[in-house]
């Protein structure tokens, strides 16, 4: 599990969520409600959803206008296996990880999945150099 990276504000707007993408080391945005806690995770795809109410309108649009998946999230006594699962079936870059009071504790990518398969594999792969 990686770190619980960067957040925003659920009423935050787009030129603030596209700054954050441009500066920020983050490629996920963590949407926090007025008590800190998750209501789910902000990526680049939600970003190029924008184009729907227009151009020039950045100023108007929300993050909370954006979508987000608030209702996948993880816990952290998942295994491997079902933090892949979440990513694969939702079609996700990233999920986060949840205690009891909804309070971020991490965030689960696709590159933290791979960095374990990749340290887990048995590296004799027919096509690789020996």
């Amino acid at each position: 599990m990686g770190d619980a990276g960067a957040t925003i504000h659920v009423d935050a707007y787009l030129p603030e969520v596209i700054d954050r993408f441009l500066t920020g080391p983050s490629r996920h945005l963590i949407v926090l409600d007025d008590d800190g806690r998750c209501l789910g995770v902000l990526g680049p795809r939600h970003i190029a959803q924008a184009h729907r109410y227009g151009l020039g309108r950045d100023t108007e649009i929300r993050v909370k206008d954006l979508g987000y998946a608030p209702w996948i999230a993880l816990h952290p006594d998942d295994d491997l296996r079902t933090c892949a699962q979440a990513l694969v079936e939702h079609d996700l870059d990233a999920v986060p990880v949840l205690d009891d009071d909804q309070r971020v504790l991490g965030l689960v990518t696709t590159l933290d999945i791979a960095r374990v398969v990749a340290d887990e594999a048995v590296h004799d792969h027919p096509h690789w150099d020996k």
